[in-house]
């Protein structure tokens, strides 16, 4: 089964993908980290260095899912369902 989420990318991430946002399918079991894997792979590198920092969440991301942010240690433990909604945002964002 696929899980769908909706993407927004807010300031820096919206000029890199050069799109507001995007509905990811996700292989289930669907977790917050394989989403982002999967949005490197549709994106490639321009997100990539501006997402992970040596394997792990830059301090420049913010990752908002379902309205509450994201700790970088919660990636892989968080499961997503159907109509989620992920706003990835550079930290300085307002």
């Amino acid at each position: 089964m696929v899980t769908k989420v909706k993407v927004e990318f807010i300031g820096q991430f919206r000029e890199l993908t050069g799109v507001n946002g995007i509905t990811l399918a996700v292989e289930d079991p669907a977790t917050l980290d394989i989403a982002i894997e999967e949005l490197m792979r549709e994106f490639g590198g321009v997100l990539h260095e501006r997402i992970l920092d040596r394997g792990k969440l830059s301090e420049d991301a913010l990752l908002i899912l379902n309205g509450r942010s994201v700790r970088p240690a919660d990636l892989k433990s968080i499961s997503l369902k159907d109509g989620d909604n992920l706003i990835l945002a550079p930290e300085s964002a307002p």
